[in-house]
Order: C-alpha cells, then sequence, then structure tokens
C-alpha cells in the first residue's frame, strides 16, 4: 500500500509543473477574458463598467466583426480543402515503391521546420510588386503583361496568404497521413483485387476508410491551429490591405491594442473560443463514427 501510494504522489509531483504552467498559460487567461468581455475597460485609466452582453451583442452588429468572422470561415475552409486533398495524394505517392522517396519523405518536411517569420519574409520578397520574381515569371511566360499585387489586391492578398499557409503546413498533414498509411494491411488490399476491384475501388473502399480517423483528428487540430493563426498572416499581410486579410486573431489584436477596447476583444476571443469548442465536438463525433466503421 506505501508503495502504491508514493507512486501516486510521485505521479502528481510530475505532472504538477505542467498543471501549473497550464493554469497559468492557459486557464486564467481564459477566466479574466470571459469577465473583461462582461465589461466596458478604459485602458488609460483603468475604470471598468459593467455592460453585461453588450459587448456580444456588437459581435453581430459591428460590420468589420462581422466580416472578420466571414473571412475566418475562407481562411479555415479553404487551407483545410487544400492541404487534406494535397496531404492525400502527396502521402500516397511517398507510400508508393518509387525510387528516391526516402529522400523525398525528408525534403517533404522543408517547408513545415521553416519558421513562420522566414517564410513570411521570403514570400514578401517574392510577391513583392515591383521587385519580386512571381511577376517577373509569369510575365516572362506572357501570362499576364502588368504585374500582379499578390499582397497590394484585396482581392488576391487573402488567398496569396492561404497558398503560402498551405506551402508551409500541408507536410503535417502528409506526415500522419503517410504514418497510418504504413499500418493498411496488405491483405485487404490483396482481397479488393482478388475480387476485382480497380485501383480507384481500392483506394475508396480500402484507403480512405482506413486512413479515416486519423485524417479528421489531424483536420481537427489543423482547423484549431488555422483558426488561431497570427504570425504568418500578420507578417505577409498586417491585416491588410483594406482589412482583406483580417482574421479574427488580428481583428482581436487590433480591438485590444489598437482601439484599446478590451471588453470587446475579450468578448471576441471567447465567441471564437465557443464556435471552436462546438467544431470540435463535432469532429469527435465524425471520429467515433469514423472509428466503429473501421472495425
Amino acid at each position: 500500500m506505501k508503495t502504491v501510494a508514493s507512486d501516486r504522489i510521485l505521479a502528481y509531483l510530475f505532472i504538477l509543473p505542467t498543471a501549473i504552467l497550464l493554469a497559468a498559460l492557459a486557464v486564467y487567461p481564459f477566466i479574466q477574458a470571459t469577465i473583461d468581455s462582461f465589461y466596458r475597460i478604459n485602458m488609460m485609466t483603468r475604470d471598468t463598467v459593467f455592460v453585461g452582453f453588450a459587448n456580444y451583442a456588437r459581435l453581430l452588429t459591428e460590420p468589420d466583426i462581422v466580416q472578420s468572422f466571414i473571412r475566418t470561415l475562407i481562411w479555415i475552409v479553404a487551407n483545410l480543402a487544400v492541404q487534406v486533398v494535397f496531404g492525400v495524394a502527396i502521402a500516397l505517392l511517398l507510400d508508393a515503391p518509387l525510387k528516391g522517396r526516402t529522400l523525398a519523405r525528408g525534403l517533404v518536411l522543408f517547408p513545415y521546420m521553416v519558421p513562420a517569420v522566414v517564410a513570411a519574409m521570403t514570400f514578401r520578397a517574392l510577391f513583392n510588386e515591383v521587385t519580386g520574381a512571381a511577376n517577373y515569371a509569369i510575365q516572362a511566360i506572357g501570362i499576364s503583361q502588368q504585374p500582379i499585387g499578390w499582397l497590394s489586391s484585396p482581392d488576391l492578398a487573402l488567398w496569396t496568404v492561404i497558398l503560402v499557409n498551405c506551402w508551409k503546413y500541408t507536410p503535417f498533414m502528409v506526415i500522419v497521413i503517410l504514418a497510418r498509411l504504413q499500418g493498411v494491411p496488405p491483405s485487404q488490399r490483396e482481397a479488393a483485387r482478388v475480387d476485382g476491384a480497380n485501383s480507384w475501388d481500392v483506394f475508396a473502399n480500402v484507403t480512405i476508410p482506413w486512413i479515416m480517423p486519423v485524417l479528421i483528428a489531424a483536420m481537427l487540430l489543423r482547423t484549431i491551429w488555422v483558426a488561431n493563426d497570427f504570425d504568418l498572416i500578420y507578417l505577409l499581410a498586417f491585416g491588410g490591405p483594406l482589412s482583406a486579410t483580417t482574421t479574427i486573431p488580428i481583428a482581436i489584436r487590433s480591438l485590444a491594442f489598437g482601439d484599446q477596447n478590451v471588453g470587446l476583444a475579450s468578448a471576441l476571443a471567447i465567441a471564437a473560443a465557443i464556435f471552436l469548442i462546438l467544431g470540435a465536438g463535432i469532429y469527435s463525433l465524425l471520429y467515433r463514427r469514423s472509428e466503429k466503421r473501421d472495425e
């Protein structure tokens, strides 16, 4: 009994530093933001006025905030769509018995290992409207006679940042899916081929159901991370031009530090967290269904 009790105490001691950090860096800020969201806070005088749900009501009426919600949905859906499609395609290619696949598996990790600030500065130079290599290339091959404002055009800026984000983070999907593909039982594929299935049938009825649980889990992580992306999108376009790349995290920064409206910024942060929690619940439901189907 003493051994069991001492082991339990040792286990608690091991998790105590993590618990303290989690409480200090995640739980406390969340609780404080929740409290702040019900107040109008004057950052200069530190005076607070209780406004109840007025800040949350403003989230539905402020055009800039509504647009940031819409923009964030586009940002999440576009990133996930591209990263899932290309992640699965590249993983299947790297799983095939081709020459040089070991080297290719190492090289595919390169974008994921590049720091966000380095990637942002590199692509800002690449997509520069005057001196960028991207405009030089499309003009040289005759696609366009005029330089394209990749990051200066309100119509293109968000899609350009999505492109860069997909370049950097698609390798995460590749790694996760490729690891799962390594465990596909050869007997299942062979049995499907014996039954007359072609390559597409094997992919649709064997490969996809096998990788689906891991794919859903990876999509859950990427949804959370993409929704909270700040560094790459801000370093590339700073939320502009004309707020074209202002997603919720950038809007929160602008409200809190630009407009000094901490209450409204906190309400926006809590609302975004609630939406992510609901999304996580949907992913969890889909994951359980895929696990049952896989059994």
